[in-house]
């Protein structure tokens, strides 16, 4: 039945329902909390949008180079690499030279890094938490398997700047 029904609650003229569609909802929902968590990160730690999505990846996955960091996240190349020098330029995270391939940079958090990092999740987590909410424990596990399926179909499907053609020429 909520099918039928926009959010404004009109029927579409032609009977598409903008509401159907993953695309729409999913950029929905990440503008949502994109937006909520923007205004958390930076009242509390100072930190824009390109700095908290960067800084618990290296605290997850680190040490790591920011290549790795960008293949972890859904930033652009020159965002990380402004947002891994702006958050070592604050002393949130380290550059040294890796001991097996010179050419290789390796970043890690600092030890303020590491504060704000724990610091962050532990707020974060309790925002996702009371989002979840909405949602019984056999749920979110569901849930989670879905996102799952779907994240590696955008692998399969989404890889490189022409890749729609692939669909949409077949």
């Amino acid at each position: 039945m909520w099918r039928q029904i926009s959010m404004s609650g009109t029927t579409p003229r032609d009977g598409h329902i903008l509401h159907d569609r993953t695309t729409y909802r999913f950029s929905i929902l990440a503008a949502r909390q994109t937006r909520y968590l923007s205004e958390m990160y930076f009242q509390k730690f100072g930190l824009s949008v390109s700095q908290w999505k960067v800084l618990p990846i290296i605290g997850y996955y680190g040490p790591m180079s920011a290549k790795e960091v960008g293949e972890r996240t859904s930033l652009e190349p020159e965002k990380v690499t402004r947002a891994v020098d702006q958050l070592v330029a604050r002393g949130f995270v380290t550059r040294r030279p890796d001991a097996k391939d010179r050419r290789r940079v390796v970043l890690s958090l600092a030890a303020e890094g590491k504060n704000v990092f724990k610091q962050s999740e532990q707020l974060r987590g309790a925002i996702e938490e009371e989002f979840l909410s909405a949602l019984r424990p056999k749920e979110r596990v569901v849930f989670h398997q879905i996102l799952d399926k779907l994240e590696r179909r955008a692998t399969m499907m989404f890889n490189g700047k022409q890749a729609w053609r692939k669909i949409i020429c077949q």
